[in-house]
């Protein structure tokens, strides 16, 4: 055997080699894995009532959303003087509709600044408004940029006791100061167009 193994050096070398490597390997995976088991355990939390729990979007918030992303660039804001000249039209607009003795008599017109609003937006405004008796509220007006250089984008929210918010989403021109209603979100209005 000991002829063998001088004759086959490099071959007994290069095994001994090979199992102690394996060797060293194996046991330096298994201090490590030692280690990551020692660790995930400690970052566990101790107490259930610790851990936070998320809370489901509401219906309310769900309509928000959805509404908010209808806009071309929904985390922009338009400059003070945009957003003043769309609540304006919209004060306008509002105490007109306001003003109707009936819902028929609602159309838009460039004295209401909604002309640009197809008949059906319009009328489910007015509905909201007269019908169902929904509030705008001038406060929570948003206002952001859009691909145009003379249209800003608007988000409007009507609200009303015991019932989800109703958003209202359009663009306004400020060369000619006109709304454009492009879509409705949420609330309990009866309109059907949107």
């Amino acid at each position: 055997m000991k002829e063998w193994m001088k004759e086959n050096m490099i071959y007994v070398i290069v095994v001994s080699l090979l199992l102690f490597f394996s060797g060293v390997a194996i046991y330096k995976n298994y201090t490590n894995n030692k280690v990551d088991t020692t660790q995930t355990k400690q970052t566990k939390p101790s107490d259930p009532d610790s851990s936070q729990t998320v809370e489901p979007e509401s219906i309310d918030e769900r309509n928000y959303r959805t509404a908010k992303l209808k806009l071309e660039h929904p985390y922009t804001e338009g400059s003070e003087e945009q957003k003043q000249e769309v609540a304006k039209s919209f004060d306008e607009a509002i105490n007109s509709i306001k003003e109707a003795k009936h819902l028929t008599e609602v159309k838009g017109t460039i004295e209401n600044h909604l002309s640009m609003s197809q008949d059906g937006m319009v009328q489910t405004l007015a509905m909201a408004i007269l019908v169902n008796q929904y509030s705008y509220q001038a406060s929570k007006l948003e206002v952001t940029s859009s691909e145009n250089d003379d249209v800003v984008q608007f988000l409007i929210v009507l609200t009303k006791e015991g019932e989800d918010n109703c958003y209202f989403v359009g663009n306004f021109n400020t060369t000619v100061h006109q709304i454009q209603l492009i879509s409705y979100i949420g609330g309990n209005i009866g309109g059907t167009f949107g």
